[in-house]
């Protein structure tokens, strides 16, 4: 079972490696947690992101540079704030 605290941790994680300039996909953090099950992950890695871009702890950027303040549809990425 993946709790909300364990993607939270995740995605911050992943921000934290990449860097204010580096992007990542939803994807790429529900591969880290579950390399086989990855995609049941996704709902609940959008959900989380989601309160993380709320709290702003990072921004999501669409493949045009532009910030969003929520997940919509792909392709948008996430990178710390």
């Amino acid at each position: 079972m993946v709790f909300a605290e364990d993607i939270r941790r995740t995605i911050l994680k992943l921000a934290e490696e990449r860097g204010p300039e580096q992007t990542f996909a939803m994807s790429d953090v529900a591969r880290a947690m579950d390399q086989k099950n990855w995609r049941e992950l996704l709902d609940q890695v959008k959900f989380v992101a989601n309160i993380l871009i709320r709290e702003g702890k990072i921004i999501a950027r669409k493949s045009n540079g532009n910030s969003s303040f929520e997940l919509s549809k792909p392709p948008i990425t996430r990178q710390k704030s």
